[in-house]
């Protein structure tokens, strides 16, 4: 196995334990909390999981051209008007767009990484390389995920195993943001949750 292979599996199996994490905290979850969100005006926690699936899809599929037009059709989750899915479906989404994504890091090599794809955006050509758009997938997991966390030790449910240190913070948070008019309370969870949180 080539050092650049190594790395990537070293990766690869930090993005899966990732994965299986909040896989697990989405699975139990009945409709009723998948609609919950942190303040009026962010994404539920079924929007938060459906953006992750959908965004996973588009790049690999219309980016990179991985994926067959099934994978494709997950991007389709994140469009507007499309419909809530339940906890199953969200794990499965999670789990079909993972083993694309992992059969691509298990095959990409530094000529991979360092090869270039172009992307069109309102009018505007970019290119990126494949690593960078590997890379920007993952931080967005990340990203989102740390929202779904959030959203999850809000409302005291079970969180992913790696937030779990946190969750009399998420609980705070909660606590200063309850009874906060609406057009305050997404301020709160954008800025001053910040700073309850890391005073917690």
């Amino acid at each position: 196995m080539s050092e650049t292979s190594e790395t990537l599996a070293f990766f690869t199996q930090g993005w899966q334990n990732y994965q299986n994490q909040l896989s697990i905290a989405l699975a139990r979850l009945s409709p009723e909390q998948l609609a919950l969100r942190a303040a009026p005006d962010l994404r539920s926690i079924d929007e938060l999981a459906r953006h992750v699936i959908a965004v996973r899809a588009g790049w690999f599929h219309y980016n990179l051209e991985e994926g067959d037009d099934d994978f494709g059709a997950f991007h389709e989750w994140n469009e507007p008007g499309s419909p809530p899915r339940s906890a199953s479906e969200l794990v499965s989404g999670l789990e079909k767009t993972w083993q694309v994504m992992q059969e691509v890091l298990g095959r990409y090599t530094l000529s991979d990484l360092q090869s270039t794809v172009q992307d069109e955006w309102e009018g505007q050509i970019y290119t990126y390389t494949r690593g960078w758009v590997i890379w920007h997938v993952i931080e967005h997991d990340i990203h989102h995920g740390g929202e779904i966390a959030y959203s999850l030790g809000m409302h005291g449910l079970l969180l992913p195993r790696h937030a779990r240190p946190y969750r009399s913070r998420y609980l705070a948070c909660a606590q200063a943001i309850a009874g906060r008019s609406a057009a305050s309370r997404g301020f709160l969870a954008s800025e001053e949750a910040l700073k309850i949180f890391r005073k917690t």
